[in-house]
């Protein structure tokens, strides 16, 4: 990309702030606004579009209403078309300077790009344990963690050492066995209905799985009802949120 155009976030103060990358004519909802409430615009490149917003002066320092508005604008977009993201704090010194951050065989390459995602969205998928109930199966389903919790709570700590490293080694394998378990039925729910799925790494004890999905816009409703389906199923044990339909964050290297 050209030197015109900035991703440092918070060192540059441009004339634009560069959310995406869209099919020329993209119609944007009305009243769209975007990083600090100045209004959208869909800027013509040629085979694609530029979706911007006048900055007036003002640095984007990466505070979380920045990222939210940023995210925001491009989930709008996706809603009713395809768009490319590129990537938060983006900047570029005036028209002219988009223009020329784009040749022709880059607009070429992104607008074949745009036709490949003109029927699909993101969805996103986060499941998390609710520990308790995870704890309390390992309790019922595990005589020896059973006898080591009653044991610890029975002694004082210093008489237990042992017991509550073994316990805390049992209940850390049984969370691993169970998020296999589970990761792989989330992925059986929502598999049929997605065109790719991605695995997001995750790094907490009670993180199932965080899983990207592209799905057909025509599918979307079908792919809610098989996440509800698996989330019935987990109720209790497993806490499903479903966010979506959104830009295709996962599936798009940085524009």
């Amino acid at each position: 990309m050209s030197a015109a155009v900035s991703t440092d976030v918070g060192t540059q103060v441009a004339g634009l702030y560069f959310y995406g990358i869209a099919p020329p004519g993209t119609a944007l909802p009305r009243g769209l606004t975007g990083v600090h409430g100045a209004p959208v615009q869909v800027l013509p490149l040629g085979e694609v579009a530029a979706l911007v917003s006048d900055l007036d002066g003002r640095a984007v320092v990466g505070l979380p209403v920045e990222v939210r508005d940023h995210v925001a604008v491009l989930d709008a977009v996706a809603a009713a078309g395809p768009v490319l993201p590129v990537r938060f704090g983006t900047t570029v010194d005036d028209v002219d300077a988009m223009g020329a951050a784009f040749p022709a065989p880059q607009q070429r390459d992104h607008a074949d790009r745009l036709r490949d995602l003109a029927d699909v969205v993101q969805m996103t998928v986060r499941a998390r344990f609710v520990q308790d109930a995870v704890i309390a199966q390992l309790v019922a389903e595990e005589p020896e963690i059973r006898h080591l919790r009653e044991q610890t709570r029975q002694h004082l700590e210093e008489e237990t050492y042992r017991a509550r490293i073994r316990l805390g080694e049992l209940v850390v394998a049984g969370f691993e066995r169970k998020r296999a378990e589970q990761a792989a039925a989330l992925e059986r729910a929502a598999a049929p209905y997605a065109v790719e799925l991605r695995q997001r790494p995750t790094s907490q004890v009670d993180d199932v799985a965080e899983v990207a999905a592209l799905v057909r816009r025509r599918d979307t409703a079908t792919f809610e009802g098989a996440l509800e389906r698996y989330a019935a199923r987990t109720a209790g044990l497993v806490a499903v949120r479903l966010v979506g339909p959104q830009a295709p964050y996962d599936f798009v290297e940085g524009a």
